[in-house]
């Protein structure tokens, strides 16, 4: 059965996607250096780096309806062409405030890609096997976050920002390359959904799903942003911290997608949901390495597990013509969360410690658990059957 869902075109699906996220993620350790070369300080390093995130959120929307009514292929594409220019347009750049606008028309490039290929995927899954599916979409994911940002700063360390850029150009050009050669999966016709975007996102499941990554992104923004201050106090090697992560999140979704075909979404999502709230808690009582190395694993089992299958609890709920919008909300809750990551756990961190908040992290994916268990149906005694019961994943979308 495996063998059979490395089609062609999904095989094509993960390799754009694998070269997107490589052009993305290969950018990320260098940003802050270019920021402060052009004259940027720690404060604005924030508000650069944060412009991105707000360029994907308010652009999910717009690209949501746009991958409904104009087709999964052409949008995608877009996000591809301005992921080619705006690694261009930085070379020309000399203020930190043009970085702002640079970076908002960055995002939209993230916001048009993502949801158009994770809804051509989803498109080309079988419900059968679409948790299995799009836990490997997560582990290409996985490969792309965990090469990229190591491919960018050899680039970078070597030659330098302007051959950085091109380098990202070029991998987004070989990224354009290959989506041309993926089939368009939307065949409704019309020119117009007839689906409203409020009447296709306002599901109980949705609206809970979309609460339930937006607390996990907000979460992960403050394990990523702040692990590395957090870390060199203990004179833990944080690449030790990053790699046992990336590895325990890359195996976790081997078994989890298919396991959730199988048993079906919730219990997984709650497995998922104990295992971050662990690894989070464990963070904020590390002193060395042992209790690091536990609580990376813990957290990468944690955030490789829910990905995957909360996605796949979404997608059960869509049908073609509103995919695209369901997506955009959903991945919308994911991007706010992160959005509002320095804002609010930065305070806390500044205000009473970084241990203190990753313990305020630790109940923050605990309210998510308490939430997906006892709001997820209509009521708490059906949504504790479906959070924890074993059965076989529906569609009720």
């Amino acid at each position: 059965m495996t063998k059979k869902l490395f089609t062609p075109q999904l095989t094509l699906n993960w390799l754009t996607r694998i070269l997107f996220f490589i052009s993305l993620s290969a950018f990320l350790p260098a940003m802050p250096r270019y920021i402060s070369q052009i004259g940027g300080n720690y404060s604005q390093t924030g508000i650069v780096m944060s412009a991105f995130a707000v360029g994907v959120l308010i652009f999910r929307p717009l690209v949501g309806k746009k991958v409904d009514t104009r087709g999964r292929k052409i949008v995608l594409i877009f996000g591809i062409l301005i992921f080619i220019v705006s690694p261009v347009i930085y070379m020309f750049v000399t203020s930190v405030h043009w970085l702002i606008p640079v970076r908002i028309f960055h995002g939209l490039g993230l916001a048009a890609f993502g949801t158009a290929s994770i809804t051509l995927i989803t498109d080309a899954a079988p419900l059968e096997s679409r948790g299995e599916i799009l836990g490997y979409t997560g582990m290409a994911n996985t490969i792309a976050f965990a090469s990229g940002p190591i491919l960018g700063f050899w680039v970078w360390d070597n030659w330098g920002f302007n051959v950085l850029f091109s380098f990202l150009s070029g991998l987004a050009i070989l990224c354009l390359i290959c989506s041309l050669f993926l089939n368009e999966t939307k065949t409704d016709s019309s020119a117009e959904s007839s689906v409203k975007y409020l009447e296709a996102i306002w599901q109980r499941k949705i609206i809970v799903a979309a609460t339930v990554i937006m607390l996990i992104g907000l979460v992960h923004g403050g394990v990523m942003f702040y692990i590395p201050f957090y870390l060199e106090d203990f004179k833990v090697n944080i690449g030790l911290f990053f790699s046992v992560y990336g590895i325990s999140a890359f195996l976790i979704r081997f078994v989890v997608g298919k396991a959730s075909d199988k048993i079906g979404r919730g219990p997984i999502v709650v497995f998922s949901l104990i295992f971050l709230t662990a690894g989070v808690l464990v963070l904020s009582q590390t002193t060395g390495v042992i209790l690091m190395f536990t609580a990376a694993m813990l957290y990468g089992f944690g955030f490789g597990a829910q990905q995957p299958v909360l996605t796949a609890l979404v997608a059960d709920s869509t049908t073609e013509e509103t995919r695209g919008k369901v997506f955009s909300f959903y991945y919308g809750g994911f991007d706010l969360g992160i959005s509002i990551t320095g804002l609010l756990l930065g305070f806390i961190a500044e205000k009473f410690g970084i241990r203190s908040m990753f313990i305020v992290c630790s109940f923050i994916t605990f309210l998510a658990l308490v939430i997906f268990s006892t709001i997820i149906e209509k009521n708490p005694a059906q949504s504790l059957r479906s959070a924890f019961s074993l059965r076989k994943a529906t569609q009720s979308g």
